[in-house]
């Protein structure tokens, strides 16, 4: 990709014309490659997606899905739009700051509410959009003039082939078929687009609105996730491998493109300032240090390379571990600071061929450097750092055909013939590896069970199997990957408080109050946590610590229905019907559909009154028997510790307490321990 004649070239050749580059050695020119095979080539760009992805449109939301959509109640408006725009709910923490994919998911809420077909078609959509954008950038590039006399007649098949392997490749579909993940999807393609306008800014004879596209879609990338941040320095770095020929150069004739990408930034900085909760996910506040993070980053990226390559087996969620011994570190970072160091010389060298590999490190820097991230690997990382490998393979093998046809070891339509067969191939093996992963994506429990399969030793999923199981109602098998996860991870709450439900569905209520004791020590501040022991303690018929432990979750929780609810049947069973009633009328206010709490209200009210009544009744019989000792002792102490405010009469039950005394010569003890009753009272 070196420069080729420049000089003569650019005589020839004005910048913003890179269809009227010159044919070289007989070869096709760029106008041989009409409007017709342009289209043609998006064409089979959408189709082959489409068929790789056909069997991803009726996935169901998993994992982080839950979180992000099922329970994003920021989605479920679309105005105000500054509800949307900015997250605060701690439960979306992975959406804080990264406001175009939270509108993105509004938008699908408010045309299908929850059902997944429409989410999955807007993130195929998007991986479709960007695979076209990385096509116009490839052909547009190859028709430059600093590289258009040599590839001018082939820059519509290479860009064909680079987009082709770079959208059908199986390691996209953690981008794509994992619904929340168009995080980086959608970054990825304002990415692109900021680099494709960045591009035609540098060729067009009115480059100013081709700026306001590209610092707008910087912008757009950057409030998709933060990776986005590497903008403006691959747009540099490519003007100045590609167009200006220098920094400089880059500068003096494109300065209001890098103002504008400078403001790109400034907004962004105000954006993170403005959002919250990511400390949770990114920072140097997380359990695994920075030089962890560092070492251990050198073998994740040789395993995404590897993936690249033969990508096989994928894998949901790592539970990648970090990096200990000299054997974990050591070769992965000789090789990969080997090709570091290999970037940073063809950057002075090689311009062209150290784009690529800027463009690769340069993406992965925010993910995979020295900032510590929960997760220390993820697939759906190497979205946009593919595109790089894609282009090199291409570029790469075509010139040895070129040299291998310079040489004579091959006749050029020999070379052409191998070329489209080998892409069609290649094509069609890699679009097959797509469809069958996205098989996994077809129920969460197929998922969790190939990523425990490949993953044993991640906690995670263990716990999640351990879930789905559940869901289907193989509780025994979700009992045994629940304990292997709190086995791997004895500081697992999530894990032991879903082992405790397990438990407890099994009857099993002595061990699962070992497991949820374990979850609330873990996580003092979880409604859900406390809400399930206090079920448990309601079970053993210790009502006092049940009472306490739902009162703590309604504490961190108001607006728990359930917890509500079943504090208000303990209530209930230990006649404190007052306050149970006052639990059931919020349950009914937070949910009118509740069936359960209706008849149990009911029941209470009917408790209560049905009291009252005997009350009445026994005031009655008081009026002809003034001297019943046995009846004055009964309403006096019904009056002095009924548990309900509406019944209970303290004043009432100290004056016929006394009476009953007086009448008794205070030699009876019942009567004696009721008077001492009203008087507390």
């Amino acid at each position: 990709m070196e420069h080729c004649n420049q000089s003569k070239l650019a005589e020839n050749t004005r910048e913003g014309s890179p269809g009227k580059s010159i044919p070289a050695g007989g070869e096709y020119s760029a106008q041989a490659f009409s409007r017709w095979s342009i289209r043609l080539a998006a064409g089979l760009i959408v189709l082959a997606a489409t068929a790789a992805y056909s069997n991803s449109l009726q996935c169901p939301l998993i994992f982080d899905d839950t979180h992000d959509i099922v329970e994003n109640v920021s989605i479920r408006h679309l105005w105000p739009i500054w509800g949307v725009f900015v997250v605060q709910s701690h439960g979306q923490a992975a959406l804080h700051g990264r406001p175009v994919v939270n509108l993105s998911l509004a938008f699908n809420y408010a045309t299908a509410g929850l059902k997944p077909l429409h989410y999955h078609l807007t993130n195929l959509l998007v991986h479709v959009l960007a695979g076209l954008t990385l096509f116009g950038i490839m052909r547009r590039t190859l028709l430059l003039p600093s590289l258009g006399q040599r590839f001018a007649g082939v820059a519509t098949p290479l860009a064909l082939a680079v987009a082709l392997i770079w959208t059908l490749h199986p390691l996209q579909t953690g981008a794509v078929t994992y619904v929340t993940q168009r995080y980086e999807s959608m970054m990825g393609l304002f990415y692109l687009l900021a680099l494709y306008a960045a591009i035609r800014c540098g060729t067009s004879e009115h480059p100013g609105p081709w700026a306001v596209v590209s610092v707008t879609t910087a912008l757009l990338a950057l409030g998709c996730k933060e990776v986005a941040v590497s903008i403006p320095i691959v747009i540099l770095l490519y003007d100045r491998a590609f167009l200006a020929g220098s920094f400089r150069e880059a500068w003096r004739r494109r300065p209001w493109l890098y103002a504008g990408l400078a403001t790109a930034w400034a907004l962004f900085a105000v954006l993170l300032l403005l959002s919250s909760g990511r400390s949770n996910f990114a920072g140097y506040t997380l359990p695994v240090t920075w030089i962890e993070y560092a070492r251990s980053q050198f073998g994740v990226i040789l395993h995404y390379l590897r993936l690249t390559v033969w990508p096989c087996p994928l894998v949901l969620d790592y539970g990648w571990p970090v990096a200990r011994t000299v054997g974990q570190i050591v070769p992965a970072a000789v090789v990969i600071g080997g090709l570091a160091a290999a970037t940073g010389y063809a950057l002075i060298r090689w311009p062209k061929w150290g784009f690529l590999g800027a463009w690769f490190f340069l993406i992965l820097a925010p993910t995979s450097s020295v900032l510590p991230i929960l997760d220390l690997a993820y697939e759906h990382r190497m979205y946009l750092p593919l595109a790089a490998i894609a282009a090199g393979v291409v570029m790469g093998g075509y010139m040895v055909g070129e040299r291998l046809v310079g040489s004579r070891w091959i006749s050029r339509p020999a070379l052409q013939a191998a070329g489209y067969s080998l892409l069609v191939l290649a094509g069609a093996a890699i679009a097959m590896l797509t469809y069958q992963r996205n098989e996994d994506y077809r129920s969460e429990l197929s998922m969790w069970a190939d990523t425990v399969a490949n993953a044993p030793g991640n906690p995670r999923g263990q716990y999640n199997l351990g879930l789905s199981l559940a869901r289907c109602g193989r509780i025994d098998e979700a009992i045994a990957h629940y304990q292997t996860a709190v086995t791997l991870c004895p500081t697992y709450a999530d894990a032991h408080n879903n082992l405790g439900n397990a438990l407890v569905n099994c009857k099993r209520i002595d061990e699962a109050l070992v497991h949820y004791q374990t979850a609330v020590q873990l996580t003092p501040d979880s409604a859900n946590v406390h809400y399930n022991l206090g079920n448990a303690l309601a079970a053993r018929r210790q009502m006092d610590e049940a009472i306490r432990h739902y009162q703590k979750a309604l504490e961190i929780q108001p607006d728990y229905p359930k917890a509500h609810n079943n504090l208000g049947n303990v209530l209930v069973g230990l006649g404190r019907f007052d306050e149970a009633i006052v639990q059931f009328d919020r349950v009914l206010e937070l949910d009118p559909g509740h069936g359960k709490a209706v008849p149990t209200r009911d029941g209470a009210v009917a408790q209560r009154e049905k009291i009252k009544i005997a009350l009445a009744q026994q005031r009655e019989s008081l009026r002809s028997r003034p001297d019943d000792l046995a009846l004055l002792n009964k309403i006096a102490w019904t009056l002095a510790t009924n548990p309900n405010a509406s019944i209970r009469n303290g004043a009432e039950a100290v004056e016929l307490a006394r009476r009953a005394a007086r009448l008794s010569d205070g030699r009876d003890p019942a009567i004696l321990a009721t008077l001492a009753a009203a008087c507390a009272e």
